[in-house]
Order: structure tokens, then sequence, then C-alpha cells
């Protein structure tokens, strides 16, 4: 395939990233005899374009264990750092773009939520990033407590007539990537996503107290939160470690 082909290649298949998403949300750019056109002259030059398979489905979000900290610890190697986060009592929500531009919104059992997404105010529609990336991170209710925050939260995204300034989206994790997580949470804040405070420990004690800590009303009391979380911090390690049917085995929930 020439240079040619391959630059209008990626010119169609963002073209028509741009209709789908308009057309998702309400806000139809081009007509449907516009969008065909656009899909047939790409199948023309490339029949196996991803864009023309199903790009706009989503999956299912994987849950945290909730395990006794000292059992998940003894499978961790002394000295490795783990990263503390706050768990938002919210719902889990999964965010994609390509070529830059929000397309897709899913929840955790993969429920495509996208046009609620667009009325979230945090939530950026555009993006500097051109591959195709996907974030996860938790929806709660502004200036409300857990539990009543998921509750909130999970009410709007029934709702017809949703009121979205209600609500905000904290992102934590880029899925499927190659990064160490605290690079991943700097990416997100470049990204212009809000992120969680977190700390970064390296034994069981540290990672004890800072639970105790939330446990007392000390930590992250102007958020929802129902526990910490704790997560190692890097990837290749979260990789050997894996994940059971339902749980990564290299984060953890510590809840009351």
């Amino acid at each position: 395939m020439t240079n040619c082909n391959l630059a209008l290649e990626e010119e169609l298949s963002a073209k028509i990233v741009r209709a789908t998403t308009a057309y998702n949300i309400g806000k139809p750019c081009i007509s449907n005899k516009a969008f065909d056109a656009l899909v047939n002259k790409l199948h023309s030059i490339n029949p196996n374009n991803k864009i023309l398979k199903t790009p706009f489905g989503g999956n299912k979000l994987s849950s945290l264990d909730n395990a006794r900290l000292e059992e998940w610890y003894r499978g961790i190697r002394k000295n490795t750092d783990v990263v503390i986060e706050p768990k938002i009592d919210g719902v889990a929500l999964a965010v994609q773009y390509q070529y830059g531009e929000l397309q897709l919104a899913y929840t955790r059992s993969g429920r495509d939520v996208t046009r609620y997404a667009y009325q979230v105010p945090n939530i950026p529609k555009t993006i500097k990033e051109k591959k195709k990336i996907t974030i996860r991170g938790e929806l709660y209710a502004l200036n409300e407590p857990a539990p009543k925050s998921q509750t909130i939260a999970a009410a709007q995204l029934r709702r017809k007539q949703p009121d979205c300034k209600l609500l905000s989206f904290i992102a934590f994790q880029i899925l499927d990537t190659s990064l160490d997580h605290i690079d991943q949470l700097e990416d997100l804040y470049c990204f212009g996503f809000k992120v969680n405070n977190y700390f970064v420990v390296n034994n069981f004690w540290d990672i004890k107290d800072l639970h105790n800590q939330w446990l007392s009303g000390q930590l992250w009391n102007n958020l929802p939160t129902d526990g910490i979380v704790v997560k190692i911090n890097d990837k290749h390690i979260q990789e050997r470690l894996g994940q059971s049917e339902k749980c990564p085995r290299w984060a953890l929930a510590l809840k009351n």
C-alpha cells in the first residue's frame, strides 16, 4: 500500500469515528448517505481495517479482591513498591478514545453509556493521544458520602434525562498498556483527567498504617470512599502475578 493510500485510510478512519461518535450522542454531523460513502471508500482501500469491524463494543471490567492483607502480602516480594489510593464508592466506568476523540464509555457489565459520559463535565471529550486508548476510573456523585454517591451515580446512568453535572470522574488506570502504575497516573493527569492523590510504600506495616488512617477518617475525607486500594506499581510484576477469573492478583481492596 502506498503512503498516499495509508494517509487516506487514516483520514477516512478518523472521519468515520467522528461521525459514529456524533451519531451515538444524538448530534449527527453528516447524512447516512455520506457516512455510507465513507465506509465504502475505506472498504475499497482496506477491507480489513479495524474500524469496519465492531470497534464500539464494551468489555466487562474486572473487580478487586478483598482478601486479608496478610494473606495477599505473603505473595509479594519484600521492598516491592505498592501504590495506595482511595477506593471511590461509585460506578466503575471505562472511557475509550480513538484519534484523540471520546468514542465509547461502558460500565463494569459492558453496558454502553457513551451518551452519559459526554455530559459529565470533567470527562475530556478530546485528548492528545491519537492511538486507541481505554481508560478506567470511577464515576461518583459530587459532595455526597459513601454509599449515597454510588446510588446517585448509578441512578443517573439509568435516567432518560440524566443530570450528569452532579457527577465527577476519577481516572486510575490505562488498560492494555506496558506502563508502570505511577506512569499511568502521570499520563492520565497530562491527558486532562482528574486523578487520585496516592502514597507509595514498600512494606506491610506502612500499608497497615495507611489503612488505619483511613479507618479513623484522616485520609481522603473529601471523597466518597469505602476503603483503600493497594496496587503493585511495577507492570512486569503485575503481569507475572496475572489475575484470577474475576480479580487481578496484583491489587487488593481494603475496607472496614
